[in-house]
């Protein structure tokens, strides 16, 4: 696939040679030996003298050879081998740009900030950048345009709240000290209006040949680093869009590293098909209006209108647990949305301004208004392979298309054009056959850790099933327990924010130590405040569940409500059961068992650490599939002993 859609990005253009990084001719062949040597170096600069880890040796002479040979590889490597020094130090020693993606912010930055400066100072020549999608950075100008202005406003022309408007007067404030631009290096919590307001997606983009900024723009002087580096590290939403655009975000690479590939096959379905709902109708409504004036002013209330019985009717059908496609309403609520979008596309194209500032307005409308108008019609033209449903985040249902089997378009458009190292703690089976690599081993790498002296996997006797009366009744009774009996220090997982926020409200006000529970502030916060307070104890969903390193005393206790499998009438996870001859062992069994896989490694972070984890869910010790779970799990000793666990914490407490 060589197309291109300037919705989603602008394209990316290969510097000259003299700006650009040198690479080596194609020819590679990395010596296992001087890799080794390499690692020894690092290792032995860092704090303590580092550690010798016969599986993080092992897996330096297997990318090693992987990068060697052009063959791409799947390595699962357990909690504690030092994986993004296995596949750096190859990647250094190649000659050649390798693009590191990653699935969650954590390793991003751990990438960005220790590990790869850490193997570079000691590589000549060797360049590290990092590169996000454009929204991430401030929007040069839109600084200027704003300036010093007294009343803030937004582009459809509402006041900006008092509140977004002293965050986004900080942002003007700290736009003169950035040398990025980038959303993270914020020193303070940021309102999403806020930043929004001073930066742009890629469809408002006015692009560096026609933006004032363009030559001072933070987002184009990012590419302008990605294009000097020999590791680029991007997140995988980032490396699926650029496989979306026809291979045209990026700069030119053959080898590419996927860690925490057992995420990438959700994150390719999403990325490679689109989404939209009604905000995005008003949205575009809210910001045509002022600049198209009386002329289309009715469209535009009749796209509000619309908008609002689309969503009414997707609330309809989603209250009828009819997820799958669109209903009679719907489908009549899109189309006549498509007409009236299609017809406030053909205005702005037409609209005459004048002055920069009034370019740039129309611009920053007409480029979300074209992306709409093409993602309403692929939702009329859903392709063979892809699955239109609906689903509800926070208030609001969206439609959405996603690719039921990303395998088929993996294989034709990526594999055939780079070589990939796909690796991550917990590896599920059958994730080869889900991205096209049939065939393809996966290579097991222990962890150097000692579970078995240092933890226990707990799974209560004589509890009630996950579906009983009192199920959740008994559960708090547990946590009440276990969480006294180790002095706080517990991370509490849930599959249902429901059931979270009742559990943490009844447990609250019957233990002594603190209980954090997500979503009462941000993530970072909370993280960091649980890290702090050695005796508090975090409740939390989704997010956490993974990429969450809390090493040391601070957590001693991992508590799993129940087994993560997906709910029954998640609409992706029913197609792909369609597809399988043996769908429970294919779709459902694999997924469940890599998410509890990741919660059991939220405890043992480093050598030291000792801990439980309490999986209050009686599947894991009595179902048929048991044994195919605990392969996946670290080799911890396990109990059904309640007396056992409170001494084992209560020793740890000690």
């Amino acid at each position: 696939m060589k197309s291109f859609d300037p919705d989603e990005e602008s394209a990316y253009v290969e510097p000259d040679t003299e700006s650009g990084v040198q690479l080596d001719d194609d020819v590679v062949e990395i010596d296992a030996e001087r890799a080794l040597a390499l690692l020894d170096r690092i290792t032995h600069e860092l704090p303590g003298g580092g550690e010798n880890r016969e599986g993080q040796r092992d897996m330096v002479r297997s990318v090693a050879a992987a990068l060697s040979r052009r063959r791409t590889t799947v390595i699962e490597a357990g909690t504690g081998i030092g994986k993004s020094l296995a596949y750096l130090i190859p990647a250094v020693m190649s000659g050649q740009r390798v693009v590191v993606a990653t699935a969650t912010k954590n390793l991003q930055d751990q990438l960005a900030q220790k590990d790869a400066p850490t193997v570079a100072a000691n590589a000549p020549g060797v360049r590290v950048a990092v590169l996000k999608g454009k929204q991430n950075y401030l929007c040069r100008n839109r600084v200027q345009s704003v300036g010093g202005a007294a009343q803030l406003s937004f582009d459809d022309g509402t006041d900006v709240p008092k509140g977004v408007a002293d965050q986004m007067r900080r942002i003007l404030q700290w736009s003169n000290e950035t040398e990025t631009g980038d959303r993270d290096e914020l020193p303070f919590e940021v309102d999403q209006r806020a930043w929004r307001g001073l930066s742009v997606t890629p469809q408002e983009c006015l692009h560096r040949a026609n933006c004032p900024q363009g030559q001072n723009c933070f987002a184009e002087l990012a590419k302008d680093r990605a294009a000097e580096s020999s590791i680029l590290i991007v997140n995988t939403h980032l490396y699926a869009s650029h496989l979306a655009s026809g291979s045209m975000l990026l700069p030119a690479h053959e080898f590419v590293v996927f860690d925490e590939a057992h995420e990438i096959v959700d994150i390719f379905a999403s990325l490679l098909g689109t989404s939209l709902n009604a905000t995005r109708l008003r949205g575009l409504a809210g910001v045509a209006r002022p600049l198209l004036g009386a002329e289309f002013l009715e469209r535009c209330l009749d796209l509000v209108t619309v908008a609002d019985r689309f969503a009414a009717s997707l609330q309809i059908q989603y209250d009828r647990n009819e997820l799958t496609g669109l209903d009679e309403d719907c489908s009549r609520e899109l189309g006549r949305a498509n007409e009236l979008v299609v017809a406030l596309v053909e205005g702005l194209r037409s609209l005459t301004t004048s002055g920069a500032d009034a370019e740039a307005r129309k611009i920053r409308a007409l480029g979300p208004a074209i992306h709409l108008a093409n993602d309403l019609a692929r939702v009329n033209n859903v392709r063979a392979g892809e699955l239109l449903f609906i689903s509800k985040r926070d208030r609001e249902v969206d439609v959405e298309i996603s690719l039921v089997d990303v395998g088929p378009r993996l294989a034709d458009d990526l594999w055939g054009n780079v070589t990939a190292i796909l690796t991550s703690a917990t590896i599920p089976d059958t994730l080869p056959k889900s991205l096209g690599l049939g065939g393809t081993p996966i290579e097991h790498f222990d962890s150097p850790f000692d579970y078995a002296a240092n933890s226990l996997l707990y799974v209560p006797e004589n509890f009630p099933g996950r579906n009983d009366a009192g199920a959740e009744e008994a559960i708090i009774e547990e946590l009440v327990e276990l969480i006294a009996a180790a002095g706080g220090r517990t991370l509490a997982l849930f599959t249902n924010r429901s059931v979270m926020n009742r559990v943490a409200d009844a447990v609250t006000p019957r233990i002594e130590t603190e209980v954090l529970v997500q979503g009462t502030r941000s993530r970072q916060r909370i993280i960091e405040e649980f890290r702090d307070n050695a005796e508090a104890s975090l409740f939390a969903v989704a997010s956490f569940w993974q990429g969450i390193d809390v090493p040391g005393h601070s957590l001693s206790l991992v508590t799993i409500d129940r087994l993560p499998f997906s709910v029954p009438n998640d609409p992706l996870a029913e197609a792909r059961r369609a597809n399988s001859e043996r769908p429970f062992y294919e779709v459902d069994l694999p997924r469940a068992t890599m998410l509890l896989a990741q919660g059991v490694g939220r405890l043992i972070r480093n050598n030291t650490d000792r801990g439980v984890v309490a999986v209050l869910d009686t599947r894991l010790a009595q179902s048929s599939y048991r044994s195919a779970m605990f392969r996946k799990l670290p080799p911890m000793k396990r109990t059904r002993d309640r007396a056992q666990v409170l001494a084992f914490l209560q020793e740890l407490r000690a």
